[in-house]
């Protein structure tokens, strides 16, 4: 909330009522918010859904920072439905917007000569996509593009639309509006009257550059939130798990939007919005913010505290707990920043000590340290590069006589496969995944398993409406075939809350194949193809337009992540001790000392 210097009385009354309400709006400020949400959710089935030729035609990013700022000073609820109706009347017939509506058109059969939009996963409105995701509309012709085919090559095609589809909105602000999902060709080829071919070239105007522009910051919500309720498959999960209501979070969001001072006010109004979506693939990306360097420390969440597990600083050992950074408890720090994150806690811990030891190239960092000796201060330079890796064994190698260590996060299938005879006769194999998976990943599950397989579990939605409309599924798996030879003894996977998505998939055929036992962490409850858009400020955001099952179908594991057979964590004194004692429990496993 912006706020003028006053006199001292009037100061303290201010400050007591921001501490009592601290997002207490002016009215004012309040019905703008109010207009622009209506919008939004106006704005998310008129884009993706509503198929007439100008709609499809339109330069979307800049049209949803004019519609913001027609309808923003609107003083009551009639003058919203004029705005609303002046901003999106001009994209073709049948779009309806008032305080009640009337009978519905009735619905006919289905007609593949109607124009209506399809969707395989987050298309995210373009003719058509590489990868899983795809989108166009029915009974019109789709450009060619390289990649993929332009259409599915399965039956979608065959769902034509119907006569009379629609969808109806409640905007707020006593306001509903009725749009069409389904046109006629006259109807979808219609142009725009007189006075919205104006509309539109204004519509059309270049943006500004601006950065923080009001206008443009709450485009950037309309445009995120609309992507997110429309084509992200996991909200039954996330309502289940979070309760997170995100029709009723829309005005928030909004405001932080709104209030934004700058762009990494910005920056996190957007991973705020991402957050609520819970989602381990959620993610912002500013292309201009200028931090590019990190503190030489990899960090870890062990025993409440942040505690080095790997170090290129001389003066900062492994083992060492960071009590503060620039003056602040590291641990707040990183709860704060878990706020900010999206999925499941482990995930967000993982993401929230990474942003930790961001920090600008060059700069002297003060750190506040406590290790067995004793506390102390010292200040470590912001370097460049990647994060120092933990000691683990080498890549591939025999721990013990007959027991090897294969790590499938850094070693490339190339450097597994000469050894493959030694692992068929092997006691036992410890395969390491706490992370993220090289070419092994994959490769190496044809060596485990006994027979071929066929299980489908990536699902990819077709949307036909707004609001999660699906005409079913498309499935899909890796199909492996096994391979020779085929590893041998007792086979165990580490893994944590650092594999993620692919690491996923690899460790849901660890699970569901029972290829062996695994010891560790819950993984990061994140899977599925990542779908990106670009949001009129400039920024970026990613999700997961794909879901993802066990193999059976009967569940998936978003937010939970792959369960262990065997849990194992660190320890401070262990990390201190320079032990592994994950490894150590693998071992214990193949040993048959535990289970």
């Amino acid at each position: 909330m912006r706020t003028r210097l006053a006199a001292p009385v009037a100061a303290v009354l201010l400050l007591l009522a921001l501490a009592v309400a601290p997002h207490a709006q002016s009215p004012p400020q309040a019905r703008e918010i109010a207009n622009v949400a209506a919008f939004a959710r106006l704005y998310g089935v008129v884009r993706y859904f509503y198929p007439s030729d100008t709609a499809a035609g339109l330069d979307w990013d800049r049209f949803v920072v004019y519609g913001v700022g027609a309808v923003r000073p609107a003083a009551d609820a009639p003058a919203l439905a004029a705005a609303l109706t002046k901003v999106f009347g001009a994209l073709g017939p049948g779009i309806a917007i008032g305080a009640t509506l009337g009978p519905p058109p009735a619905t006919g059969p289905a007609n593949p000569a109607l124009v209506a939009w399809r969707y395989r996963g987050a298309g995210i409105g373009v003719e058509t996509k590489g990868g899983p995701y795809m989108a166009w509309r029915t009974a019109r012709a789709v450009p060619a593009r390289t990649g993929p085919a332009a259409r599915p090559s399965d039956d979608f095609d065959a769902l034509a639309p119907s006569a009379g589809a629609h969808a109806d909105v409640d905007l707020g602000s006593g306001l509903k509006a009725r749009v069409p999902l389904a046109l006629s060709d006259a109807e979808a080829a219609s142009p725009p009257a007189p006075a919205g071919v104006l509309l539109l070239r204004e519509a059309m105007a270049p943006r500004s550059a601006a950065r923080g522009f009001v206008d443009q910051n709450l485009a950037d919500v309309v445009v995120a939130w609309n992507v997110f309720r429309h084509f992200y498959p996991y909200w039954s999960v996330v309502t289940a798990e979070t309760g997170v209501d995100w029709d009723a979070r829309l005005p928030e969001h909004l405001r932080l939007a709104y209030e934004a001072a700058d762009a990494d006010a910005q920056r996190e109004a957007l991973e705020t919005l991402v957050a609520d979506a819970a989602d381990g693939h959620g993610r912002v990306v500013d292309p201009q913010r200028q931090i590019s360097g990190r503190l030489p420390l990899r960090l870890r969440l062990v025993e409440g505290q942040v505690i080095v597990t790997a170090s290129d600083a001389r003066d900062v050992p492994v083992g060492t707990v960071i009590a503060t950074i620039d003056g602040a408890p590291a641990a707040g720090r990183v709860a704060d920043q878990m706020r900010r994150e999206s999925g499941a806690a482990q995930w967000r811990e993982v993401r929230a000590l990474q942003a930790l030891t961001l920090c600008r190239t060059g700069a002297p960092v003060p750190l506040g340290l406590e290790s067995a000796s004793g506390a102390r201060a010292t200040t470590v330079t912001c370097g460049t590069g990647d994060l120092p890796e933990e000691k683990r064994p080498s890549l591939v190698s025999e721990l013990a006589h007959g027991v090897w260590y294969v790590d499938l996060t850094r070693a490339k299938f190339s450097a597994i496969e000469p050894v493959l005879p030694r692992l068929v006769d092997a006691r036992g194999v410890v395969f390491d995944v706490r992370g993220y998976p090289t070419d092994a990943g994959i490769q190496i599950l044809s060596h485990l398993i006994a027979a071929s397989e066929g299980d489908r579990w990536m699902h990819v939605p077709r949307i036909v409406g707004p609001f999660w409309q699906l005409a079913g599924y498309d499935h899909f798996g890796w199909d492996l075939k096994p391979a020779a030879p085929r590893v041998g003894g007792r086979i165990v996977f580490l893994t944590d809350g650092r594999a993620i998505s692919y690491a996923e998939s690899v460790m849901g055929y660890v699970a569901d194949r029972q290829l062996g036992t695994i010891v560790g962490a819950p993984t990061a409850g994140a899977n599925g193809n990542v779908a990106r858009v670009v949001v009129p400020g400039g920024m970026s955001i990613s999700f997961t337009g794909m879901r993802v099952t066990r193999h059976d179908g009967s569940s998936t594991f978003h937010l939970h992540g792959m369960r262990p057979d065997v849990a194992a964590t660190p320890t401070i004194a262990g990390v201190r001790a320079g032990r592994d004692e994950v490894l150590e429990r693998g071992l214990a496993v193949i040993a048959g000392q535990s289970r």
